[in-house]
């Protein structure tokens, strides 16, 4: 969709400010297929790139598949080594370009990953293939990466059909390396260092609760949903549908999609940021994972705002989540909230009172709605045809994080922990990364950064495991904190007794 697609362009941040592929000088790049003229304009824009045919035999061979976002941080990250190679693999040409330019020994390569031949030939020239394209592609090109016997590394959860291509993997000689960006991946690593350091104590590990967020810098959440976009806005609405199941108390709870925004409680453990949060997809598998079978609750979640959950709940019982198609040519925004509310030829005002009234005279509930530009006037895009996309595209237009605007990743992780004296004491461990105002946002830098140093430690040889790859043991987790604390990832340790 038009808006969604040019508010997600201006995030191709560069680190030294230049103009990105959404800028004017950029937009001529778009029709050059010719090599050559890429290279051209690869130079005047900065540093040279390499042409295919000068790429060694002892050089490592990365194909990156995905220029946007984090793409950036991942190829400044490897190309401090001076023999490590980098060929960027999007159909985006003049993004791939643009960001090949700024970096040595790498180079664009337009590429269509639906193209299965053609996919194929570049994975088996490179040695590996770092996938940041949408999740549910990765389980495609890792079957391909399998065949041609090359390690793979993502970002992304471990799905159901990448942990069935596993065996195979590992039959083949191969890494398939899954949940290293942020959240999974940065999470895990402080987890697991962290009950490292209880049971060195001899600690036993009775409660475990995790929550991240990426968040717009407190200064920037002026509107209803306190939230701005840094990341695909279709996936954070979509989230907010998804169900989820948790231990508690030797309970398992689980949560029915649809309900996920009504289950938000108060995050009371840093009150300085006014935060809420709700439990995230499933995890009870964790327990297990993290070698913490005495704990009695296991929660892992998302913080947002306070007030979040509230407007996207309204959003939800209003039926802007629905995807059932409708014929919304000619409709303005206020048609389509009209529409929900069972009457498109309504007054203004009598839509304002009948929200008040479906809300039970909650004005925050009712004025989300108003906030948000849905009793606008002017008229939807074509092309939408059902709710959801049609919320995704007012809200990416006028809540994508703005250049000038900064971000900050929160993390936390609550270990409830009985010492062999029958002690019980609370271990914390928080995490707090602001985004750089005109350079890297914080998603961007705590997503891109682990990829790239997972991306090193493999091309090096010091993952031995094969198969499917998750960071959960000490030859990972512990080398890998030591090198995102050299980048400015750091984590804060308190200990709360619990003798009250």
């Amino acid at each position: 969709m038009i808006a969604m697609r040019r508010c997600w362009a201006r995030f191709v941040i560069t680190l030294n400010q230049r103009a990105h592929p959404s800028h004017p000088s950029f937009r001529t790049l778009a029709h050059f297929s010719d090599n050559r003229e890429l290279q051209r304009i690869a130079e005047t824009a900065g540093a040279r790139s390499l042409t295919s045919k000068e790429y060694r035999s002892d050089n490592k061979r990365v194909l990156l598949l995905g220029s946007g976002l984090v793409s950036e941080p991942v190829v400044e990250y490897l190309t401090r080594s001076a023999d490590v190679r980098i060929t960027i693999g999007s159909n985006d040409e003049a993004q791939a370009t643009a960001l090949a330019s700024k970096y040595r020994n790498t180079v664009p390569q337009h590429l269509d990953v639906g193209d299965r031949r053609n996919l194929s030939n570049e994975i088996a020239k490179h040695d590996l293939v770092i996938s940041l394209l949408p999740a549910t592609m990765h389980a495609f090109v890792a079957e391909l990466c399998i065949d041609a016997r090359r390690n793979m590394l993502t970002a992304s959860y471990a799905s159901d059909q990448m942990r069935k291509l596993g065996t195979r993997a590992a039959q083949k000689g191969v890494i398939l390396f899954n949940e290293i960006g942020l959240d999974p991946g940065i999470d895990h690593l402080m987890a697991m260092n962290l009950f490292d350091d209880i049971k060195q104590n001899n600690g036993t590990v009775e409660s475990f609760e995790s929550f991240c967020g990426g968040l717009p810098a407190p200064q920037f959440t002026n509107n209803p949903l306190r939230y701005k976009f840094t990341w695909f806005p279709k996936g954070v609405v979509t989230n907010a549908l998804s169900d989820a199941k948790y231990l508690k108390d030797g309970k398992e709870v689980v949560v029915e999609s649809g309900t996920l925004m009504q289950c938000a409680r108060p995050f009371e453990v840093m009150p300085g940021f006014n935060l809420e949060c709700y439990p995230n997809r499933d995890s009870t598998i964790y327990k297990e994972a993290y070698g913490i079978e005495a704990a009695h609750t296991v929660l892992r979640g998302t913080l947002r705002y306070k007030g979040y959950s509230m407007a996207m709940d309204t959003l939800i019982q209003l039926g802007f989540f629905k995807s059932d198609k409708m014929d919304l040519s000619g409709y303005s925004w206020a048609n389509l909230t009209k529409q929900l509310l069972g009457n498109r030829s309504m007054s203004h005002q009598e839509c304002k009172k009948k929200l008040l009234t479906l809300f039970s005279g909650d004005r925050f509930r009712a004025s989300t709605i108003v906030k948000l530009g849905l009793l606008d006037n002017d008229n939807i895009p074509a092309g939408i045809d059902n709710p959801m996309d049609a919320l995704v595209e007012k809200i990416s237009s006028s809540l994508m994080l703005p250049e000038d605007e900064t971000d900050v990743i929160i993390m936390n992780h609550s270990v409830g922990v009985r010492l062999p004296s029958g002690k019980c004491e609370t271990h914390r461990s928080n995490m707090v990364v602001y985004g750089e105002e005109g350079g890297w946002t914080a998603m961007c830098k705590t997503v891109g950064l682990p990829v790239g140093i997972a991306a090193e430690m493999i091309m090096n040889g010091e993952i031995k495991e094969r198969g499917l790859v998750l960071p959960f043991t000490k030859e990972i987790y512990k080398p890998m904190l030591k090198k995102l604390e050299l980048e400015g990832i750091t984590e804060r340790r308190e200990v709360e007794s619990e003798d009250l």
